[in-house]
């Protein structure tokens, strides 16, 4: 495969290599099992397929930075054992996507994780904040960011998109050293391994298991305990049908078409052969999904999701609680979407209309949040918590 054309010149004096074979892959192994934190990003395009193909990987060190290009090496999963090896700090941005590659390629989640995106939010009010942004708002450089919908699977790759693919990890490493520092300085390095740990098991290497998706599908919420198993199922079909022929689950069948089928639950194949949209090879495999699990007994069908809160005094709680939460999180430098979702403000007032107080799951029940938000909104639904405008000229005018 041939490396980039004209690459561009470096930025200052840190070293840039592209790395197109195994041969020139090894020693930079070598390298990252020596060093204490080094950071990596990936470009991949998953338009076409169920698992996204990979086409790029940018690594950091402190004194060079490497493109790693999979479509030209025979075999990529050396780098990701390394990534999965505990010994060191892995600097990552967003790195979701990143997670579930290590997964599937090391068939472990990386180790020593350190996501800068999400140490931003620990320590700052807004998440998610994009690279660009970032770097801006920390170190004062502005990325050029005009390849987000490049085509990352072209060789040679241009000069555009190489200066892209090295900015998107040139300052992971600075930012990496600001973030722990500020952590450091405001004891919430505790926040930092509890979320990380979170955003590692939120990413399931096989998406079927313990699938909850279904439930937000448009239309799922009118649907009765029976009809939700016949849901559930052929979600799950969809998903391992999907993975087996490696097409996008929106190909191979619409979210509408699935709720449609659970609310109807055909019996046999001219039933669903009248339906647009449902491969005719798909059809007796799908009557033998629909049909196994309107069989199902009454206590393996799933339970109705809470519906939205009825009483008429919950929504205005509901509000309460966000300003509450938004100016707490503006006071305390935090990200107000990290701290809770307004589903979970949702079940807190739910809880407290029924007499009850904790949150048994959910983020508020457990970790940093019970122990530092729950108790301030606890307070605020017991009336014991007041806000008022203080100062109008101030970016946060309301005061306790």
């Amino acid at each position: 495969m041939p490396a980039p054309e004209n690459p561009q010149p470096s930025r200052g004096t840190v070293r840039e290599e592209y790395i197109a074979s195994g041969e020139q892959l090894r020693p930079l192994l070598d390298k990252l099992v020596q060093l204490p934190v080094w950071a990596f990003d990936t470009e991949f395009v998953g338009e076409e397929t169920y698992i996204p193909k990979l086409c790029l990987v940018q690594v950091a060190t402190p004194d060079a930075l490497y493109l790693v290009d999979p479509l030209s090496i025979d075999d990529i999963t050396p780098f990701w054992r390394v990534v999965a090896e505990p010994g060191r700090r892995v600097v990552v941005h967003g790195g979701r996507e990143e997670i579930r590659l290590c997964r599937q390629w090391a068939g472990l989640p990386p180790a020593g994780l350190f996501d800068v995106q999400v140490a931003a939010g620990l320590t700052g009010p807004v998440f998610p904040l994009g690279m660009g942004a970032l770097a801006e708002k920390e170190l004062g450089v502005r990325l050029r960011k005009g390849e987000t919908l490049t085509e990352w699977r072209t060789r040679p790759l241009s000069r555009d998109q190489v200066t892209y693919a090295y900015d998107d990890v040139r300052y992971l490493l600075s930012l990496e050293e600001i973030l722990s520092k500020r952590l450091a300085e405001i004891g919430r390095q505790g926040w930092m391994e509890e979320e990380t740990t979170r955003q590692i098991n939120s990413v399931d290497p096989v998406r079927i298991q313990g699938d909850e998706r279904w439930r937000k599908l448009k239309g799922a919420g009118s649907l009765d305990p029976r009809r939700l198993a016949v849901l559930r199922a052929i979600h799950g079909w969809r998903e391992s049908r999907a993975n087996e022929l490696n097409r996008p689950v929106r190909v191979l069948m619409r979210d509408d078409l699935l709720v449609e089928l659970a609310r109807r639950m055909p019996s046999k194949p001219g039933d669903l052969e009248l339906m647009r949209g449902i491969a005719k090879r798909d059809i007796p495999t799908l009557v033998e999904v629909i049909e196994q699990a309107r069989n199902l007994p009454r206590d393996q069908w799933p339970e109705p999701a809470p519906r939205d809160l009825e009483a008429p005094q919950a929504q205005p709680l509901v509000s309460f609680l966000q300003l509450v939460l938004q100016h707490h999180c503006a006071r305390a430098g935090l990200a107000q979407p990290l701290a809770a979702t307004q589903a979970e403000l949702k079940t807190l007032v739910r809880l407290h209309l029924a007499g009850e107080t904790d949150p048994t799951e959910g983020l508020l029940s457990h970790g940093w949040r019970r122990e530092h938000l729950l108790p301030l909104l606890r307070e605020a639904l017991a009336g014991r918590l007041a806000l008022r405008v203080e100062d109008t000229r101030r970016d946060e005018p309301l005061g306790w």
